[in-house]
């Protein structure tokens, strides 16, 4: 059910969350919307793969792609060419805010037993109104991006979940269809319809993106944003794609030879980490809400989004907001 919508039943009944006395049991239940999600997704995905190969041609990209240049084929034909030209992956929205948030109700409630079931769901009622004693109590809880293993392992299972579902799914389906975090911008608007969660998000405010920590919660400098995605990530599973990282640096914390140096440093260690795919913003964040307040001073400002560059005055607000969001790191 979704607070905006009522009290529709939109998947499956799990139970009432009051009734659970286990974190086994809360997690089972997770993993039950999970999958079921997954499988209307996995539904979707295939009438897409297969539409693209009847509607869609992609000639250029043809042209720079080794596999459809030796074939002699489009990407998206539904053909399974050695080497795997059908490509197919389904999006992740919200990875960190979910992890964040499981890893709330496990600490609080079922491990310290500092919150009950019920005085957590009605601090997400009023949106935390009234409630924010409660909300610093959950924003406390380990998070995702600092290397921590309390959180770090749950994004793994998560992981692990998505993956196993494509390993047995999309072969009955005849597709590829791998797990895949590059959520652009679509996780401002989808966080448009989402309540308030366990780790302290306010109702109808951004999702996290990508496999960036959830906004504010990554507090122990950028290396530790690595480490979590690498924790979180089951290397050895293969149904999976990219995973998009953003990182936000100070124009200070690069600035002159060293900065410079620290920045390759970082970048190697990306890819020593083997992970995917990451981009920067240096900027201040003050700069950012001075060009929200005073646009036609910043029209030159470019700012990067998730996979692309854009002007920061052409974008939505909740956009801007999302940016100026991100956490700040001032070290690297």
């Amino acid at each position: 059910r979704m607070k905006k919508y009522g009290d529709e039943l939109l998947t499956v009944e799990t139970g009432d969350v009051r009734n659970f006395t286990t974190w086994e049991e809360f997690w089972q239940a997770y993993a039950t919307q999970q999958n079921y999600l997954m499988r209307h997704a996995f539904m979707q995905q295939y009438h897409i793969i297969k539409a693209r190969a009847q509607h869609f041609a992609t000639p250029i990209s043809d042209a720079l792609h080794v596999l459809a240049m030796k074939e002699c084929v489009d990407l998206h034909q539904d053909h399974h060419y050695e080497g795997g030209l059908d490509l197919g992956y389904f999006e992740c929205l919200g990875y960190s805010t979910a992890i964040d948030s499981l890893s709330a109700v496990r600490k609080l409630v079922f491990d310290d037993k500092k919150l009950t079931m019920q005085e957590l769901l009605d601090a997400l009622e009023c949106n935390f109104e009234g409630k924010e004693d409660v909300r610093k109590m959950l924003q406390s809880a380990p998070c995702y991006g600092n290397n921590d293993d309390y959180a770090d392992s749950i994004g793994l299972e998560i992981d692990r979940l998505a993956q196993e579902f494509s390993k047995k799914y999309a072969p009955r389906l005849d597709i590829k269809c791998d797990f895949r975090m590059v959520p652009f911008t679509s996780h401002v608007p989808f966080g448009r319809v989402v309540s308030a969660t366990p780790n302290g998000r306010k109702a109808w405010t951004p999702l996290s993106d990508g496999s960036s920590a959830s906004h504010g919660a990554d507090v122990n400098g950028p290396t530790a944003v690595l480490l979590s995605n690498f924790n979180s990530k089951n290397y050895n599973m293969f149904q999976r794609a990219a995973r998009l990282l953003n990182i936000k640096f100070t124009p200070s914390c690069l600035a002159g030879k060293e900065g410079t140096r620290k920045l390759v440093s970082f970048i190697r260690a990306f890819v020593d980490l083997r992970l995917w795919h990451v981009q920067f913003n240096v900027v201040n964040r003050q700069t950012l809400v001075n060009a929200q307040k005073d646009p036609e001073k910043y029209r030159g400002l470019i700012v990067r989004i998730a996979g692309y560059s854009a002007y920061f005055t052409e974008l939505s607000k909740d956009l801007q907001d999302d940016l100026i969001a991100r956490t700040q790191h001032e070290q690297v």
